[in-house]
């Protein structure tokens, strides 16, 4: 069993992720914003991150710099469905600040639940942050 945060401002979407990651028999805690999410690694051992990316106080993208400046080994998902930027754009910046993986939403049980278990299932990746190049 795992210990995953899901950080996402939407009340509905951390309750479907809970749910999906629970049948996965993951235990969970969830996260309003970066905040917050800090809050929770700085408490107890977790082994991944579901984190949106478009958040109230502190958003994905700055949670994820700063996530990976604490803790290098977690890993981390970033996931969105696009805003003013596309969400493709959006995501491939999570990868470049240290995001292990994306995912697209809607939540899907099927990809959702299988991009969870192969990244549990893979040894974490160094992510080489690549900030000049992104700048």
């Amino acid at each position: 069993m795992a210990v995953i945060v899901v950080v996402d401002d939407d009340p509905t979407i951390q309750m479907i992720a809970s749910e999906l990651l629970r049948e996965g028999n993951h235990a969970v805690v969830c996260a309003a914003d970066g905040n917050e999410a800090l809050r929770v690694l700085a408490s107890m051992p977790v082994d991944l991150v579901v984190m949106d990316m478009l958040m109230p106080n502190k958003d994905g993208l700055e949670t994820i710099i700063e996530a990976r400046e604490l803790y290098p080994d977690l890993r981390i998902l970033a996931i969105s469905s696009g805003g003013r930027v596309g969400v493709g754009d959006l995501l491939r910046m999570a990868r470049i600040f240290g995001a292990d993986d994306t995912y697209v939403k809607p939540l899907r049980l099927d990809t959702f639940a299988a991009t969870i278990d192969r990244m549990l299932a893979e040894p974490r990746q160094a992510v080489d942050i690549m900030v000049a190049e992104a700048t």
